[in-house]
């Protein structure tokens, strides 16, 4: 989830919880507030009963009948029980009240119950010798109405502030991530062929400003780091070739003398050989080398994956004849662009060179197959050979730079093809793959982004 969302349904989250207690307290406020209110109108009327049994002039009792009905009015299901203070044993079992309530206080201070809906006044009333007690009950219709209510209108407040709190949210959220959301169009555009390329730092003195500088310090780092390695490896590549091509030519030279003895000629023919490795190893790097760091060597282009295969089987004949390299067009696709990606000639080729010769070296030029294919998004290559294969606990390091395997120690290397591969075709939003087992072979399959996908 991205950090926008979060901050959205956190936002949303507090603001749920702080509504939320709200509402539950103005809703138990306004239950209380209700509650209290009712008791107070039937302790009233608890009193005026009160009086009015206390009364012996039945004139003045129907006086305070009369004033309670013509004033005050009847609650909802409303009934008022006389009892002598204190009750009888079978009264108390037949009305069930708590014990308590018989305990009411004396001078007019009413005790309170709630129960099943229904509240309960028991007031104690004293004149004279005589003494009461009066228990009154009623049923708030009106008062559970409007609690039912209230809690209707605050569930539906609610939702739509969430609605409300969460749409604001997102849109806080979106401008607060504004700049952070620029920063990283900016930095994916900025790769190896546009180091020079920097982030535009506006004065806002906040964290996105330094943000900003900190993205362009490690540019610049980068930069001439890779300005140093393409240097070295430019000039060191162009120093190899100038010997490299002297003693390919004095191999090819030394190969044509009349009468040369078959060890002398065995042995120029190792010679041009090897050079011939060294020259194609060493082309590689300086095709790394020219890949355009400083962003204005722009050499990508439209490659054909069975053209470009073709070329490394030409690359492999020159420096291995014996070689029995056989390239597999049976599962070619029918739309011929899916053959067709984006990227660098050379550096594909190096990169396809050194998988290649790596399967003859390794296989001592046994049967190797180079099968194209394509799916809907890749352009495949599989590159199997009946090889030494490569042990299951090193396969994960057979990329890493100058690593070998522990089964080489009889064949010549230097660990540099395969990361140099690797690197390559990783330059090409590309991936490998590579499924070995121990003296029965190994298959790498390569997979590079279709440009019209």
């Amino acid at each position: 989830m991205k950090i926008q969302s979060k901050i959205a349904f956190i936002f949303t989250a507090l603001s749920a919880g702080i509504i939320l207690a709200l509402s539950v307290f103005v809703y138990f406020f306004a239950s209380e507030n209700i509650s209290s209110s009712f008791f107070h109108r039937l302790e009233v009327r608890s009193d005026i009963v009160g009086h009015a049994a206390l009364q012996e002039n039945k004139s003045m009792t129907s006086i305070y009948y009369d004033i309670k009905e013509r004033h005050l009015g009847s609650l909802p299901y409303e009934k008022h029980r006389v009892l002598p203070d204190p009750p009888d044993e079978a009264t108390r079992k037949r009305l069930a009240l708590p014990s308590s309530f018989y305990e009411a206080p004396e001078g007019g201070i009413p005790a309170r119950f709630f129960s099943h809906d229904t509240s309960y006044v028991v007031l104690r009333i004293a004149r004279d010798d005589k003494k009461i007690m009066v228990v009154s009950s009623a049923l708030d219709t009106y008062g559970m109405q409007e609690m039912s209510n209230l809690k209707n209108l605050l569930s539906i407040g609610f939702f739509i502030a969430m609605v409300f709190v969460f749409t604001l949210g997102k849109l806080f959220s979106n401008e607060i991530f504004k700049p952070i959301r620029r920063i990283i169009r900016n930095v994916k555009g900025i790769n190896a062929h546009n180091l020079h390329q920097r982030l535009v730092v506006e004065p806002t003195d906040d964290d996105v400003e330094a943000l900003s500088r900190t993205f362009n310090d490690m540019l610049d780092r980068l930069e001439v780091t890779f300005e140093m390695q393409n240097n070295f490896v430019s000039n060191a590549s162009h120093e190899f070739r100038t010997p490299l091509t002297i003693v390919s030519g004095e191999a090819e030279l030394g190969m044509s003398i009349p009468g040369l003895p078959d060890a002398a000629r065995e042995s120029f023919l190792n010679i041009y050989r090897e050079v011939e490795k060294l020259e194609h190893l060493t082309n590689s790097m300086l095709s790394l080398a020219q890949t355009g760091f400083d962003g204005k060597k722009e050499q990508w282009d439209e490659v054909r994956i069975d053209e470009l295969i073709l070329s490394v089987k030409e690359a492999a004949d020159r420096i291995i004849p014996e070689n029995q390299v056989c390239i597999d067009f049976d599962n070619l696709p029918e739309d011929e662009r899916k053959l067709i990606v984006n990227g660098n000639l050379a550096l594909l080729k190096a990169a396809f060179s050194n998988i290649v010769l790596n399967s003859c070296k390794y296989s001592d030029n046994k049967p190797v197959k180079v099968k194209i294919s394509a799916d809907s998004k890749y352009a495949i290559v599989e590159i199997t050979d009946q090889g030494i294969g490569i042990p299951d606990r090193e396969i994960g390091q057979i990329f890493v730079p100058f690593f070998r395997a522990s089964n080489t120690a009889r064949y010549k290397g230097y660990g540099i093809g395969l990361p140099l591969t690797h690197n390559i075709i990783r330059m090409h939003q590309g991936k490998v793959e590579v499924h070995s087992r121990v003296e029965e072979g190994t298959r790498f399959i390569t997979y590079l982004p279709i440009k019209y996908f």
